[in-house]
């Protein structure tokens, strides 16, 4: 929506704004609530590096947590501004900020809830290792709530009557696009192509390392293609979209293991390999609801370019304990997992709709 357009109430501080309106949203309101959650994101980035590379003490007070909850903070406080200043203009309280934005203002509020049950979490059980970080309740709740928080911008652009395009509508919603893809692989770290890209080399151990690592493709595909058809269901994504979206995400799950991963970094290169095929099918087959064939072979095409080049890199570079019955079978899943998606957003036609 233009940043030139505003209520009455917007323009005039003492009018009094009619009980169902909300204010309406900017583009400046869309990008300053992006790169605030893009700072808390970033902090629990940074803490699941220190936690993955042992730099974390048994105490909830650490840099790790300051750098996380600062963000959330900032976040907080500019929508509580927000929702202030917008109340005493007239507005009722669930309709004091603009549409997509009261769920935030409550995750933050669930969010420092969270805070206060992982400290007493902790009290009484004392700190996390390894995958219980992951699955903790308490870590679940922050990150439920984080989740409200940082698809703001992804609700504001949704719900606006016109169909945003191009990267400068588009821009916070494709932020907070890669920040709740971010937070989803960031909880499924464990398996994870880029995070866990090691796992796939050396000498094959057996049935539980076998089905680890098919989880890696499993996952990956199911965060990477649920995120991608959101975000077909509503735009036709400018390109580089899902170029930027998938890459930003790999370098960031490629980091909360660096230690571990740093002799993988070729791994990287399948990402944008991976999204400019995204892009390039989306600019020639122009995926969506109402072209389903499209959407389902885009929706099949894209997690199975993901983990097949990703399977080329090591394939070329390291030695892979799968033989071609393993990685090929397992690129594949994870095109069967998009598929399924694709059709559960594009079904067949149902007789009532006038299928056959």
């Amino acid at each position: 929506m233009s940043t030139t357009h505003r209520t009455l109430a917007d323009a005039k501080p003492g009018v009094k704004a009619a009980p169902q309106s909300h204010p309406v949203g900017s583009a400046r309101f869309d990008w300053t609530v992006a790169l605030l959650t893009l700072w808390f994101t970033i902090g629990l980035y940074v803490d699941g590096w220190a936690h993955n590379h042992g730099f974390t003490d048994d105490t909830f007070f650490t840099p790790w947590h300051a750098l996380l909850y600062s963000g959330m903070a900032a976040t907080g406080l500019f929508l509580a501004v927000q929702q202030m200043r917008y109340a005493g203009r007239g507005y009722t309280w669930a309709r004091a900020l603009p549409k997509g934005y009261l769920l935030s203002l409550l995750g933050v509020i669930a969010f420092f809830l969270g805070g206060g049950f992982d400290f007493l979490w902790h009290e009484a059980f004392g700190f996390e290792a390894n995958l219980e970080a992951l699955l903790s309740p308490a870590h679940l709740l922050l990150a439920a709530s984080g989740a409200l928080i940082v698809t703001g911008p992804l609700r504001a652009a949704w719900v606006r009557p016109e169909r945003a395009s191009g990267w400068r509508q588009l821009g916070p919603a494709l932020l907070s696009l890669l920040i709740l893809l971010s937070l989803l692989t960031f909880f499924t770290q464990y398996a994870n192509l880029f995070s866990e890209s090691a796992m796939l080399t050396g000498i094959r151990q057996g049935f539980l390392w076998d089905a680890t690592n098919i989880s890696h493709f499993i996952v990956t595909a199911l965060m990477t293609t649920f995120v991608l058809l959101l975000a077909l269901r509503r735009w036709v994504l400018p390109f580089g979209a899902v170029t930027f979206l998938l890459s930003a995400n790999a370098g960031l799950m490629f980091a909360l293991r660096f230690d571990d991963q740093r002799d993988y970094a070729l791994t990287l290169l399948a990402a944008p390999l991976a999204g400019l095929l995204a892009d390039a099918l989306i600019r020639w087959l122009r995926p969506s609801v109402a072209r389903p064939w499209a959407l389902r072979f885009f929706a099949f095409a894209v997690p199975f370019a993901l983990a097949g080049l990703t399977m080329a890199v090591l394939l070329l570079t390291e030695r892979v304990g799968w033989r071609v019955h393993m990685w090929l079978g397992a690129t594949f899943t994870a095109g069967v997992v998009g598929l399924m998606l694709g059709f559960l957003l594009a079904p067949p036609a149902a007789p009532e709709d006038g299928g056959a």
